[in-house]
């Protein structure tokens, strides 16, 4: 049951082993904020097995608690929730200056432009339609935390000689 449903947010196989094409450094920390337990479970596990730390809040009053207290590296916010929306919670959170320096991805299930617009002015970095796909998430992470996060190396197609390059001039 909890693969089929994972399937559904996820758009893919629980069980597929194919590695992603983004690699995220040991230690980064994100927060997900989201009412559903589902989706609580479906985003730790997928960020947990590319060995992020994940920490979870089941509504943007809890979320705001645990940002001000973990200070992840980026937080994943729904929408809709009970007590503090997710909007309210970024408004929150991007203008305080102890957490305004946290990207924050709204993670959405409407195909809303309003909603992409609305969180991108109240303070997110940028916006993600449910169900998520996983190389497209984590390239967001990657792109938001890129002082932390990398793109895998691709191997060379062919080794060039070394040069001596200690300055080099534009011209």
């Amino acid at each position: 049951m909890k693969n089929k449903l994972l399937s559904r947010w996820f758009g893919q196989s629980t069980k597929s082993t194919t590695p992603s094409k983004v690699l995220l450094r040991d230690g980064l920390s994100i927060l997900i904020v989201d009412d559903s337990r589902t989706q609580l479970y479906a985003f730790e596990k997928m960020l947990n097995a590319e060995g992020v730390k994940t920490f979870t809040a089941e509504n943007g009053k809890q979320g705001i608690l645990m940002a001000k207290k973990v200070l992840p590296d980026l937080i994943l916010m729904d929408i809709v929730m009970p007590e503090i929306n997710g909007f309210q919670a970024t408004r929150y959170l991007s203008r305080q200056a102890e957490t305004g320096h946290i990207p924050i991805i709204i993670v959405s299930g409407t195909d809303q432009g309003s909603d992409k617009a609305w969180g991108l002015k109240l303070g997110a970095k940028d916006y993600i339609q449910k169900p998520v796909q996983k190389d497209l998430l984590l390239a967001k992470i990657s792109r938001w935390t890129a002082e932390v996060g990398v793109e895998k190396p691709q191997p060379p197609a062919s080794t060039p000689e070394k040069q001596d390059s200690t300055w080099v001039e534009a011209g």
